[in-house]
């Protein structure tokens, strides 16, 4: 479990390797491109402070995470060196676990439209499509995201 006030850059850092990596072509290239590990750094301070994260690791290097917050998950990457390892698939039953101990009979989470490779990964571990909407980009009004309802018991 990531701890706050000590993970928090760790996590910032992973983020930016994985949206690096997952999506040239799918997001614009100046988000990419704008990705600030300070700026990120500090909004997972915030995010540590409202929910909970995991973080799988390699030795003691960081390949993956996730985040809850309520009955949402917020966020799950894993480096792409580490997919099909069963690493995302252990992040995300923590998350629910978390998520049942809420009391909550059902989690969810946003994924973008065109991450054919994750909804396939959601859609497997029994994630049932429910809602679409635009990610919130001012520039970028036409990038979407697909919801994923899981029934938890």
């Amino acid at each position: 479990m990531a701890r706050p006030g000590a993970d928090e850059a760790a996590i910032a850092r992973l983020k930016i390797t994985c949206w690096r990596e997952a999506y040239p072509g799918v997001l614009p290239q100046p988000i990419l491109d704008g990705l600030d590990l300070g700026r990120s750094t500090a909004e997972w301070r915030a995010a540590l402070n409202e929910g909970i994260a995991w973080i799988a690791a390699q030795g003691a290097a960081p390949v993956g995470f996730g985040h809850m917050r309520n009955a949402e998950v917020t966020t799950l990457y894993v480096r792409r060196d580490d997919h099909g390892h069963g690493v995302g698939r252990e992040i995300l039953r923590h998350l629910f676990d978390e998520i049942g101990c809420l009391g909550h009979r059902i989690g969810h989470l946003w994924v973008l439209e065109e991450n054919a490779k994750a909804r396939r990964f959601y859609e497997r571990m029994g994630g049932c499509l429910v809602a679409r909407r635009p990610v919130g980009f001012a520039r970028y009004p036409h990038i979407m995201e697909v919801r994923y309802d899981f029934a938890l018991d």
